[in-house]
């Protein structure tokens, strides 16, 4: 405490912090002091006519909402190289302003096993219209979406809570460099309020970081696409037969690499005991008595 009462400019700054302290109780109480008036605001006549009451209609504030659409096609393989250019290309016309690309993927090269990703952000208040347009093009191209699913994050209070911490933070930083420009104390004194001057100034463009990237995610939401191949039909009886002589040539191959690992696995083995063991019938049969036949 003496250390604090000897140095006017660290004064300053506990002086600063209990200021903030108070402007916050006194906005507290502002809130509930308007919050009576409006509950005690006398109702309005029969005729219409409302009675001086000398506050003004509350707003009403919308929540801000943060959209993801996922949509997943099934069409043919060779297809989807094409749907997914033509997308990309309907995102292309509608201008960077409006629509992103975000991410592109493809992979598999036979029909039927290829798939594919693509991630869009879209203008908020275009993307159900471009989402039906994606949908449209997608029937052309001969596809089907199979899975679809919206959702939702209101971020109203992060967004609400990064304001108020950016108006904060940009009072305490006023508040120091004003301590600063008349400072008076030791050199310190003097290191110690410009950290922290460093540290408001840094909390300062974390939040409006923060706020900046929760304004975008409403003003665009993400559309995120897959493409997946569609089976081949089972055809007729020709191609019954056909893929019957397919398998059960898969699984003659499966069989005999079954087999030749086995022997691969136990030739060393073989190598190794195998003349022992030809050793060990050979010593048996030696000792082994021989009987004279009977004589007559």
């Amino acid at each position: 405490m003496r250390w604090i009462a000897g140095s006017p400019l660290l004064m300053g700054l506990a002086l600063l912090a209990a200021c903030g302290q108070a402007d916050q109780q006194q906005e507290v109480a502002a809130a509930e002091d308007v919050a009576m008036d409006v509950a005690e605001a006398p109702p309005k006549g029969e005729g219409g006519a409302a009675q001086d009451s000398g506050t003004d209609p509350l707003a009403v504030t919308l929540p801000r909402i943060a959209y993801i659409y996922r949509v997943g096609y099934r069409l043919p393989g060779d297809a989807i190289p094409t749907l997914q250019q033509a997308h990309v290309a309907l995102c292309d016309k509608m201008g960077a302003a409006r629509c992103q690309v975000a991410g592109l993927q493809r992979s598999g090269g036979e029909a039927d096993y290829g798939n594919g990703t693509l991630k869009l952000r879209v203008e908020s208040k275009s993307a159900r219209a471009f989402l039906d347009t994606l949908n449209k093009v997608a029937s052309d191209k001969g596809g089907r979406p199979v899975d679809t699913a919206i959702e939702a994050e209101d971020v109203s209070k992060q967004m609400v809570d990064a304001e108020a911490r950016i108006r904060q933070r940009e009072l305490l930083v006023g508040r120091l460099t004003e301590i600063l420009r008349t400072r008076q104390g030791s050199v310190g004194d003097l290191v110690a309020a410009e950290r922290a001057v460093a540290e408001a100034q840094e909390e300062l463009d974390q939040a409006k970081g923060w706020l900046t990237e929760l304004r975008g995610r409403v003003a665009f939401s993400t559309i995120e696409i897959g493409y997946n191949a569609q089976a081949a039909d089972a055809g007729g009886f020709g191609a019954q037969i056909r893929d019957t002589l397919a398998d059960s040539g898969s699984l003659f191959l499966i069989g005999l690499r079954g087999l030749l690992t086995v022997l691969i696995v136990l030739a060393p083995w073989v190598l190794v005991f195998g003349p022992l063991v030809w050793l060990a019938l050979r010593w048996r049969r030696r000792r082994k008595p021989v009987f004279a036949p009977p004589s007559d």
